[in-house]
């Protein structure tokens, strides 16, 4: 196989437009797109939760898309798909029409994100699949502060229709950019669906088999708790420090440790086994959430540093782990059946850590901490399961 340079950089700017734009943003523009409707911001978030379901929904035929067309052609419709709903978005003459919209938003968002950005990483050059991914990835550790930077004063200055036509352009010049990358690498990965090696679960083998499970109920966790705990940690640090300034400066430290997380991986991952890596993620999240049943606001500032540490390196150890088991010819498919239940899961995380939260803080803590206790042991158990990819036999790509 011909290995060429991964355009690492491109991929990573684009989880930035993407995730930023087909998922942060709506934190800031659901009260305008609420008030235009006539409905309320619960009822505007409760619809784009819908909309990331489509990701779930669609995940085993976009792996299967992956595999045959590869990542970056996927990602150029995505990015246009993208264009459109946010160009749609900007008439919004009636809650139906926003609904319709984010359809298109949450199908953009299925072909545009990580797991289609890694998929092009593992197709374009295998034997450096992580330290590619971890760069991809710590660009995307900055969509949420990038965005809501750019997206408030947008908003403020040029009203909701302009917004939104703004951010449709942002994402028609990411559909040119991977149409030309398309272009560039499109003998990587273009196959014909009569040379698609086949893959399904009949032919699997049973390490295949406990490998695909086991990284799929890891992501489930883990996303769960992600998705339950962002949408409450000012809450819960308002309640704590009866400080409401304060608990916005806590939750916001989770983003940048994040990146750090994901340095530190990039710099010095490539020492251990990914599947070591996991374990010491998954361990720190656990961790962090038992810190924060302190009372002191220095061990909480510890606990969020470490939780964003333990879910950086997390993403580019659900990206990577899944490859030394499964090749770059069926890769999308294999993390396709992985994302099902995750998406699903992730797209209800905020609504199911409502109704824990619901049941005091501390008993949430306790929920989430259990939820990741149980990713690390799982994370643990990879580690008697020896890699069936032979281009990460050796131990300097795994």
């Amino acid at each position: 196989m011909q290995h060429r340079r991964v355009p690492v950089h491109s991929l990573g700017i684009s989880q930035i437009v993407s995730f930023g734009l087909l998922f942060y943003a709506f934190a800031q523009l659901k009260a305008p797109l609420a008030q235009s409707a006539g409905v309320s911001e619960t009822t505007i978030l409760a619809a784009v939760s819908g909309a990331l379901v489509i990701q779930g929904m669609l995940a085993l035929v976009i792996g299967r898309w992956i595999d045959r067309f590869g990542g970056l052609r996927i990602m150029q419709g995505g990015f246009l798909i993208g264009a459109l709903g946010l160009g749609l978005l900007s008439l919004y003459p009636s809650f139906v029409w926003i609904c319709s919209c984010l359809v298109l938003i949450g199908v953009s968002y299925a072909m545009c994100t990580y797991e289609v950005a890694f998929g092009s990483a593992v197709q374009l050059d295998e034997p450096k699949a992580r330290r590619n991914i971890s760069i991809i990835t710590f660009y995307g550790g900055v969509a949420s502060t990038i965005t809501w930077l750019s997206v408030a004063p947008m908003l403020e200055f040029f009203g909701l229709q302009m917004t939104c036509l703004c951010l449709a352009s942002l994402m028609l010049i990411g559909a040119w950019r991977f149409w030309a990358l398309g272009r560039h690498y499109q003998q990587e990965t273009l196959r014909s669906s009569l040379d698609l090696e086949p893959f399904r679960w009949s032919i699997l083998t049973q390490t295949e088999k406990w490998a695909l499970v086991t990284m799929g109920s890891i992501s489930t966790l883990g996303y769960l708790t992600f998705t339950a705990t962002s949408m409450f940690w000012i809450n819960l640090f308002s309640e704590k420090f009866a400080d409401p300034a304060l608990a916005v400066v806590l939750a916001s430290l989770y983003g940048p440790f994040q990146v750090v997380g994901r340095w530190i991986e990039m710099k010095f991952g490539h020492r251990y086994d990914a599947r070591l890596s996991g374990v010491v993620a998954t361990l720190l999240m656990p961790l962090a959430l038992t810190i924060l049943h302190s009372a002191a606001v220095e061990m909480a500032v510890l606990a969020m540093i470490l939780f964003g540490m333990g879910q950086g390196v997390l993403t580019v150890t659900y990206g990577f782990v899944t490859n030394l088991y499964f090749r770059a010819a069926v890769y999308g498919r294999a993390k396709g059946m992985m994302i099902v239940p995750r998406a699903v899961i992730a797209a209800l995380g905020p609504s199911i850590g409502g109704l824990l939260y619901a049941q005091g803080a501390e008993q949430f803590l306790y929920v989430m901490t259990g939820l990741m206790v149980g990713a690390m042991l799982l994370m643990a158990s990879l580690l008697r399961l020896p890699p069936t990819n032979e281009i990460h036999m050796q131990p300097s790509n795994s």
